[in-house]
């Protein structure tokens, strides 16, 4: 039996896989063990399901994984596993991107901005961050009045679809990885945190700068800010259609 380890922040995506294993009977073919980061400073809904902190940037703690698991997935995890771990375990990605596009950080803000497809992405790991054979990706549709969180339920629901399409071939080592013919883009956090700042003098068209707000628009957070006599003013945006 297989024992496979989730490191994840994402306590819906951990549960939903947990619905799929005990959907498709897979307690004789895997056991799965959840753990958050201790890079997760609200770790209490995933400690509500039964996970326990774990910090894969420890080589001891490398070590015990890969002695104990056979497979690793990173769902939604803050953490970049080091090359001493996926080197010598297979340790797959869930991904909210569409690989190798916008790889890193807020795949979907940035898509907004530069017009590159988003979705979801499987991908088996290497030392290179969101990079890999991939194993399965979905590409999602955005409307005009999509923001950033709009967007971003479409990816998860997409990686479920993901998720329950693949999780057996994983298990089963039975499936083939393709590779892109490009190395696509990296966009790292100090890259979202820039584009947080609006510069007031900005010179684009209308739609450029409300697309950038679309981007920076996620539900309640306080992300777009433009300084106006040493204050700061947040800033989102709400569309509707007809």
């Amino acid at each position: 039996m297989k024992k496979i380890l989730v490191v994840s922040e994402n306590v819906g995506l951990c549960s939903f896989l947990r619905e799929i294993w005990n959907s498709f009977d897979l307690s004789s073919k895997c056991s799965f063990d959840f753990r958050y980061t201790s890079y997760n400073e609200n770790s209490q809904s995933m400690i509500n399901i039964g996970a326990s902190e774990i910090n894969v940037k420890d080589d001891q703690v490398v070590e015990w994984i890969v002695h104990n698991y056979d497979i690793v997935f990173s769902l939604h995890c803050k953490q970049i596993f080091p090359a001493s771990l996926v080197s010598r375990v297979a340790c797959f990605n869930f991904h909210p991107g569409f690989n190798p596009h916008n790889r890193g950080w807020y795949p979907q803000a940035f898509s907004l901005i530069n017009g590159l497809p988003i979705g979801a992405t499987i991908h088996r790991m290497d030392e290179q961050i969101d990079h890999g054979g991939i194993l399965g990706q979905k590409e999602v549709t955005v409307s005009p009045k999509d923001t950033s969180l709009e967007i971003y339920n479409k990816v998860i629901e997409a990686e479920k679809e993901l998720i329950k399409e693949h999780l057996i071939s994983i298990i089963d080592e039975d499936y083939t990885l393709h590779f892109p013919s490009e190395e696509g883009n990296y966009n790292g956090i100090k890259d979202y945190e820039r584009l947080c700042q609006l510069d007031l003098g900005s010179v684009g068209t209308l739609e450029n700068h409300i697309d950038l707000l679309r981007a920076l628009t996620h539900g309640d957070l306080k992300n777009a800010f433009f300084v106006k006599n040493g204050k700061k003013y947040f800033i989102k945006i709400a569309i509707s259609d007809s």
